[in-house]
Parts: C-alpha cells; structure tokens; sequence
C-alpha cells in the first residue's frame, strides 16, 4: 500500500510539475547561460536573518521555479520539479580582510562580482542565490548581490518582487509611485477633414508594412547568417570557441534624471533615446581612441571594421517588455500584474555611427536613435516574433529556438536592457537603498549595458570583458560622452555638477 501511495504521489507531482518553456531552456544551456544580478547597496547593514526573512515570506512564494529544478520525466518532458529547499544554503557571505578602506572594499567588491559571474550554479539546486557582502564600501555600509538564472524568469520578475516588498525611505508606510507614462503608444485623432484623416492611417498602414517586411527579412538574416564584423567592442567568435561566464569588469554612471529629461524635451526624444544616443557617442569615442591605439600593430590586430565612409557597423539588442502588447497601460498596471517569467523580446537596431572623426555633434547620435527607435515603435515585428517562435519550435524542436536565441547576441555588437524604477528612494526591508542596479552576464558578447531610473536619478551601468575591453579608456570615454551631451545640449558647463550626479566603479 505504501508503495502503491508512494508512487501515485510522484505521478501527480509528475503531471501536475509545470513544463520548462523552449526560452528557460534556452537560457540555461550550453549555448547561454544568461545570469542576472540585482545588487542593492543599503546605507545600514542587514542580517542574514532579515534576509531570510525576506526570502521566506517574499521570493519563495512569489513562483514555484525558486524550489525547484529542471529535470526531465520518464517521457523525455523537461520539467520543473519541486525539491527540498534549505533557504540557508542559498545565502552566501563572503569574507573579506578586516580594517581595510572603503576604497579597498569597493575593489574587492568588484573582484567578487566578477569572480560569481564566472561560476555556474551548482546542480541539484534552484537557479538563485543571495551574496551578503557585510562590509562597507563607499556607496553603503553593506552589498546584497541577488544572483538569478534568466531561466526563472526576465529582469522585470525579480525586480517586481523587489518593488512590491519595498517601501519608502522617508515614508516606509506609504508604498512607492511610478512615473505616470504611458507603455503603449497612442495615436492622435484627427478632427479635421475625414479625407484628410483617412490618407494618413493609410499612409501610417503603408508605412507600418513596410516596416515590418523590413524587420522580419532583418531579423530572419539577425538570427542566421547576418553578423556585425569585428570591432573594438566586438570579439570575432568565429575564431575560436570561448566560455560564456567569463571575468568582467563593471562600471557605473549616475547622472540627474532631470537633466536627462531636458535633454529629451531639447530633442522631441525619448529617455530611450537620449540613453543610446549617449551610448552610440561613448562607444564612438572608444573606438577612436582605440584604432589610434592599435595603429603601429596594423589593421588585422586592431579588431577595427569600418565602412567605406569610415563608419562603424555595429548592431545593438534592445531587450523589450513584451508585457505591453498585453494590455498593460502604465507601470502600475504592469506590478500589478501577476505576469511571470520571460516576457522579453529582442529588438534589433543599429547604433548610430558617423564617419571617424572624433569631432562630431553628440547631440546627432541621439537624433539618429530617435529616427532608428521610431521606425522600429511603427513595426508589428514584435508583437508578431512570440508567436512565430513558438509555432516554429513546435515543429521542428528546441533547436530552434537555441539557434534564434545565440544568434541574436552572438551575431550583435552589444545590448542594453532598461528599467524604470520608483520616484522615490526605496528602503528594502526598511534599510534604506543608496543605489540599486542590474547587471548580466553569460551572453557571447563583450559589452552589456543596462540602466535604472529610480530617485530622480538615471543609472547607466556597463560590463566589460576583462580580457578584451581596454576598461581605463572605456570608461574614460563614458565619462567623457556624458558630458559632452549635456555641453552640447545646453551650450556652456553650468551645472556640471548636477549633470554628473557621480562616477563610480562596483
């Protein structure tokens, strides 16, 4: 009888274990490992205890992929299967020598990151772990590093529960607010002339499909065969196999979210905008400065592809919210919403670039982005790419959603990943948050970059392969790109201080 019951339990954990959908699979495989990490730099220092806390009564139960694993079923299905969870286990605190200066502690912080970033999780266990670093640096007195497979879902997952549980530094009874803007695009209506109004949706209808067919034929090459040259943000993986988890260094700009904002209003731009548009100009420089470097080793060791005008061709990944395509109005609406997992997409879209000169208008590669960004927001590719990958992978296997996904990034120069975060300062389990970013690795690319709005600030934070990116010149540049924007934007150095709230490494 035992046995019997035994038995029936397993078959109806069997049935009931969700299945593991193609991306987690995906995603957590020998063809991408892709790791997010949400690091929170608190301004008093928190106990394993509280962190315990947290994650028994806030992650844990939010989905059931954080207790358990992938396995697969006496059908050959890959399945999540719930397991035994020791909730200590999960929660790492380093040591680090004792008296040192905050300076040092940042060093070693940033040592650490990247020394995690290089290590898979450990089998037979969730795909999650919390690194408590209890030491000062100059940003916090302690560092708590979340560490996520993208298996278990997209960046905005996490950061949802993060949100939900926090509450206001300087209010901690009130819950925090969004920026109140809208996710979806809205068109105006026309009251004039019916004709009038008439041929321009059948001009805006021309131009959407033509947008589309253009997307589709481009992303259809994106994912094949279709691959940006060498450059000097780009290693060649054509030559030679390369692990996915490798060293990086990381590096940060905070900047006044204001400021960013005249930016946008200056332009007719988007926050969106302004970000690649600054990350188009800071790139740029780096690849000037970087082929005057190579110079005397000639043109094969520079990495340098240049067109015939001298313009870089460099492809960048925007990692899209497919959420709005679900009815999901403004931010609110999105936290609200019980939508779990990988609800991201992959817009392709080409980096502004001009011929090389370092002499340019900053302000031109945020016109050019903003160009590139509207035909993009007036294509169906999006909306349509989900569906079709599903239909495909259905037919003719996991593979190909494999292939789309390495692809996508392999055959990319970079990408960048954006979220926007609460008006207010957070405090997270009422310690309050001086800073709260995201990183990645685990990707074939060489540069990540990702951004946060969160207390009328704007931070932009880059990863750097260690063995490849010439980290002093590429921040140089970063720093430098801010800004001249700004100069450029506003026409003297008023305010240089505002405009660079601060720089700093992590």
């Amino acid at each position: 009888m035992d046995n019997s019951h035994n038995s029936n339990e397993a078959n109806r954990d069997e049935e009931t274990s969700p299945p593991v959908s193609p991306v987690s699979q995906s995603l957590n495989s020998k063809i991408a490992s892709l790791i997010i990490y949400v690091v929170f730099e608190l301004e008093k220092s928190i106990t394993e205890f509280e962190t315990l806390d947290f994650l028994r009564t806030h992650l844990v139960p939010q989905n059931v992929r954080f207790s358990s694993i992938m396995e697969r079923n006496k059908k050959g299905v890959l399945r999540w299967k719930r397991v035994g969870i020791h909730l200590e286990d999960h929660i790492i605190v380093p040591t680090f020598p004792n008296g040192l200066t905050r300076e040092h502690y940042d060093e070693m912080l940033r040592e650490y990151i990247s020394k995690i970033g290089c290590e898979n999780f450990p089998e037979g266990k969730p795909l999650w772990e919390v690194h408590l670093v209890k030491y000062p640096s100059t940003k916090g007195a302690c560092t708590m590093i979340f560490k996520f497979s993208h298996a278990i879902g997209d960046g905005y997952s996490f950061m949802r529960v993060f949100f939900k549980c926090c509450g206001r530094a300087d209010k901690p009874s009130l819950p925090l607010t969004f920026p109140k803007m809208s996710l979806v695009k809205t068109q105006p209506q026309d009251h004039g002339n019916r004709v009038i109004g008439l041929g321009k949706k059948l001009l805006g209808l021309m131009g959407t499909c033509i947008n589309t067919s253009y997307d589709i034929v481009e992303t259809s090459l994106r994912v094949t065969c279709l691959e940006d040259p060498p450059s000097a943000i780009r290693y060649s993986y054509t030559s030679k196999k390369r692990e996915l988890l490798r060293p990086f260094n990381v590096y940060s700009v905070t900047i006044s979210l204001e400021r960013v904002k005249q930016v946008r209003i200056k332009l007719g731009a988007t926050v969106n905008d302004v970000i690649i548009g600054l990350l188009s100009y800071m790139i740029h420089l780096y690849t000037e400065r970087k082929k005057k470097l190579m110079e005397p080793y000639g043109e094969e060791d520079g990495l340098l592809m240049m067109d015939s005008n001298g313009a870089t061709n460099m492809t960048l990944c925007v990692m899209v919210n497919t959420r709005v395509f679900k009815g999901a109005k403004n931010l609110d609406d999105m936290i609200k919403a019980e939508a779990w997992g990988n609800r991201s997409s992959i817009a392709f879209a080409k980096l502004p670039s001009f011929p090389n000169d370092e002499q340019v208008n900053p302000l031109d590669f945020i016109i050019t982005a903003k160009k590139n960004m509207d035909r993009k927001k007036n294509s169906l590719i999006l909306p349509l790419l989900d569906p079709f990958l599903k239909t495909a992978t259905r037919v003719l296997g996991q593979k190909v959603t494999n292939g789309v996904l390495y692809k996508s990034f392999k055959n990319s120069s970079t990408m960048i990943s954006n979220l926007i975060g609460p008006k207010e300062q957070m405090a997270f389990m009422n310690h309050p948050v001086s800073n709260c970013y995201y990183i990645v690795s685990g990707i074939p690319q060489s540069t990540t970059f990702t951004s946060v709005t969160n207390n009328d600030k704007l931070m932009v934070v880059v990863t750097m392969e260690k063995e490849f990116i010439d980290s002093e010149l590429f921040t140089s540049c970063m720093d430098e790109a801010f800004e001249n924007i700004f100069q450029a934007a506003f026409g003297d150095n008023q305010d240089r201080d505002d405009n660079k709230i601060k720089n700093k490494s992590d």
